[in-house]
């Protein structure tokens, strides 16, 4: 019954037809048995090529280093041991990956032929060496390093890969938000008057007159002055979405509220800093208004009226596209994230106990205006007015104190924002896990209604 006519099938009876398709069965488990088989094959090929690699580069670099050693040749190089650690540590990884990709194939092989077949695998031999060969490449890369080159001067504001990536993790976030923002619902926002009322009031007409009356009352040293006035001058940062996230803040409005913020920072920007201007006894900074619309249309408008015209261009794709570009741009962010920590250990010490004290004193401040504003409204937007409150835009910030000749006041700037973010972090996690409880609850009442 290995051949059978299509047409004299339809004569046959249940009983005949269902021992065909236990043939049929029989026959297809057999071909995928031999295509399990050839891919098993084609894994242990793949995995002793890559083994042979790492144990020929290993072998080569250790014999380089040990052949510099006894040729004594004058070279910085020969005072480094940790080279040798890199070449025998890739010999024993490539022998332990084909080892262990010996018996990994055996087992595939022995479990193919069970009746009872079952996947077994819930282990990765990959990823364990990945994990394996990061770990050893950091301990050969670090303490060369550190020995001829200052980590200063690589994680440094003034490192030109770091101000890149800046740039780069801004304009790809801002890009996304292009793709994702609906125009339908931003007019929807400014058509709620209160709750615009109530986020202004909290974001960019509070703030100033708080920090006015600080530096009434207190006499602050003026390069901490001056980075308390640009940094309350400049609201709405790029990487708002990603602070406010943290807290559990609802995306649709930390997006309409971070637009009309940019909007409006083209006007109010540059007269806060003339409101300081005249308040204070030291002229903080002096911005004409072109400048700055300028720097706002570039950092802020250009990627996002392209992030509108693809949206509008390739409307059915959105979602694919803006998955895609959140990937690379959360990709991005950590990085500069991880920059940021590492310049910000070196920069909070030297700020000293004041500045310290102030940046935590104004976040506190912060938080609690935008939080005490919205009231009456849902966790989600409460927790993101707060968290809109106290974010600034150094980058705006950073770029008015250099156009005024004021290079100083950046690693002051940069030394409180981070402050910032700390002190705000505990803030952060209370709300999101009040939002959290508060769905939680919401879903187990629709559960027990239905």
């Amino acid at each position: 019954m290995n051949d059978h006519n299509p047409s004299s099938l339809t004569n046959l009876s249940n009983t005949e037809l269902a021992v065909i398709r236990t043939d049929l069965a029989t026959q297809r488990n057999d071909l995928a048995k031999d295509r399990n088989r050839m891919a098993a094959e084609r894994t242990l090929m793949a995995w002793i090529r890559t083994s042979l690699s790492m144990i020929t580069f290993g072998f080569g670099i250790d014999r380089f280093f040990h052949y510099l050693k006894r040729a004594n040749i004058e070279t910085s190089v020969n005072e480094i041991n940790e080279e040798r650690v890199l070449g025998l540590s890739l010999i024993t990884l490539g022998v332990f990956a084909l080892a262990f990709a010996i018996v990994v194939h055996w087992r595939t092989l022995n479990n193919l032929e069970q009746e009872d077949f079952k996947y077994t695998s819930n282990w990765s031999l990959g990823i364990t060496v990945a994990i394996v060969l990061v770990f050893i490449g950091l301990a050969s890369y670090i303490p060369i390093i550190t020995q001829d080159i200052n980590l200063m001067e690589i994680f440094s504001l003034d490192s030109q890969v770091i101000q890149n990536l800046a740039s780069l993790t801004v304009f790809s976030i801002i890009l996304t938000l292009g793709v994702e923002i609906s125009l339908e619902k931003l007019l929807n926002f400014w058509q709620q008057p209160l709750l615009l009322l109530r986020s202004l009031l909290a974001v960019i007409v509070i703030p100033p007159i708080v920090v006015g009356l600080i530096l009434l009352t207190f006499k602050l040293p003026e390069n901490l002055a001056i980075a308390i006035v640009l940094l309350v001058a400049c609201p709405g940062p790029a990487l708002l979405t990603k602070r406010a996230a943290m807290a559990g803040s609802r995306r649709e409005y930390i997006i309409n509220l971070q637009v009309t913020l940019a909007l409006l920072a083209i006007g109010f920007t540059p007269f806060t800093l003339k409101f300081f201007s005249v308040l204070l006894p030291y002229d903080p900074t002096d911005v004409n208004f072109l400048k700055v619309a300028y720097q706002v249309g570039l950092v802020q408008f250009l990627p996002l009226s392209i992030g509108l015209a693809i949206r509008t261009i390739w409307s059915n794709s959105a979602e694919e596209i803006s998955s895609f570009l959140r990937i690379i741009s959360n990709t991005l962010f950590f990085v500069l994230s991880i920059l940021l920590l590492l310049i910000g250990v070196n920069t909070i010490p030297l700020l000293g106990g004041v500045p310290i004290l102030f940046s935590i004193l104004l976040t506190g401040l912060g938080l609690a205006i935008g939080h005490l504003l919205g009231i009456g409204y849902e966790a989600d937007i409460q927790s993101g007015m707060a968290v809109t409150t106290i974010a600034r835009n150094a980058g705006l910030a950073i770029f008015i104190a250099l156009l005024n000749e004021q290079a100083s006041v950046v690693p002051v700037i940069i030394g409180i924002l981070i402050i910032g973010i700390i002190a705000g972090f505990p803030y952060s996690i209370w709300m999101k896990r009040k939002i959290t409880q508060s769905v939680s609850i919401n879903n187990q009442q629709l559960t027990t209604n239905n």
